[in-house]
């Protein structure tokens, strides 16, 4: 077996659908007002499923409101502080909240740490192609100190029917930051916040997932789960038609697939096109990873093979694993043991 760890990822993306791996900081990164969009996964890797994307920078100004036609976007706040508005609310997000804008509703957002950084999934995919078109090819680190590029007026107004997107007026007011419960998934297609350790959340393997997302909040385009857990692993397994997505929060998650190894850590992306066998294995006392599924439906492995979970923390101990549970979630979504 070919081992290749955190020290051997790929720089660019392959613009085909193969199994690989960004570390962080890796990706096609564009310098747009201040900020760096970096693609980890767009149209050519994910067969059109999604595109996933970070976006990090300083403390600044929001970005204008503006509407999507077609693409659902969703952010995960990494780390700093990150005020988003969605449908008139509004929320600062702090590392592991998140917003979830369906198309169609007015949102922006605005960074208020000094380096601030989200991640998610858009779908389509294609949104991340924005960048490429306003904004101007970065090849530093995190983001630079100053933007020497004007804002481009110009290439904002043509983005409007070129991704389908239309801004609001700049009169628009924004809303103020309120709290509210944030605690529960809505169960439909329409724009929510929700803090970090809130929602359904199961326990399997010893770990707790989670769910952040499911097809309910999607039109079914788009699942997404935070699993966090002790040293174990989860077993082999292929899903036959769904792009997977992961991204390293925390800790140290060693992910083979088609038979090579792959050590991610903090702020760490690996690809797993639909039919590649997959397996992952915790190797610290605390690992914590996002997963982005296209379409939905295996987000809820945990959910129908495993036990609710009424704490917010994985158990000191797994528990046993159900056999005929498994298999029957299986059979149910799109997951093949192997």
């Amino acid at each position: 077996m070919q081992q290749i760890d955190s020290m051997t990822p790929i720089r660019r993306l392959p613009g085909e659908a193969r199994p690989y791996y960004l570390a962080d900081g890796d990706g096609r990164a564009h310098l747009l007002l201040g900020q760096v969009g970096r693609a980890l996964a767009s149209t050519e890797e994910t067969n059109g499923a999604m595109s996933v994307m970070t976006a990090l920078g300083p403390a600044g100004r929001p970005i204008p409101l503006h509407v999507h036609e077609k693409e659902h976007d969703y952010f995960l706040c990494v780390r700093g502080r990150i005020q988003v508005w969605a449908d008139g609310e509004s929320r600062i997000l702090n590392p592991g909240d998140v917003a979830s804008v369906p198309a169609g509703v007015a949102h922006a957002y605005q960074f208020h740490g000094h380096y601030s950084q989200f991640m998610g999934p858009i779908a389509p995919a294609g949104w991340d192609r924005f960048f490429d078109f306003t904004g101007s090819p970065y090849e530093g680190p995190a983001y630079p100190q100053v933007d020497p590029s004007p804002p481009p007026f110009d290439k904002f107004g043509a983005a409007q029917a070129k991704f389908a997107m239309k801004y609001l007026p700049p009169d628009t007011p924004y809303a103020d930051a309120s709290d509210g419960p944030d605690d529960s998934l809505p169960g439909a297609a329409k724009p929510y916040f929700l803090k970090a350790g809130e929602g359904p959340r199961h326990t399997l393997y010893g770990q707790t997932t989670f769910q952040v997302m499911t097809g309910a909040e999607s039109n079914g385009s788009l699942g997404m789960t935070v699993t966090e857990g002790p040293k174990g692993s989860v077993p082999a397994h292929l899903h036959e038609t769904t792009y997977e997505a992961i991204f390293c929060l925390d800790g140290r998650l060693r992910v083979t697939a088609d038979g090579e190894d792959y050590l991610l850590t903090r702020g760490d992306f690996f690809s797993v096109p639909a039919g590649v066998e997959h397996s992952l294995v915790l190797e610290s006392h605390l690992t914590r990873w996002a997963t982005m599924y296209g379409p939905a439906g295996p987000e809820r492995f945990y959910e129908l093979a495993g036990t609710v979970c009424d704490e917010r923390i994985f158990p000191d101990a797994a528990a046993s694993v159900d056999a005929d549970r498994v298999a029957a979630a299986c059979d149910q979504l799109d997951i093949k043991l192997v």
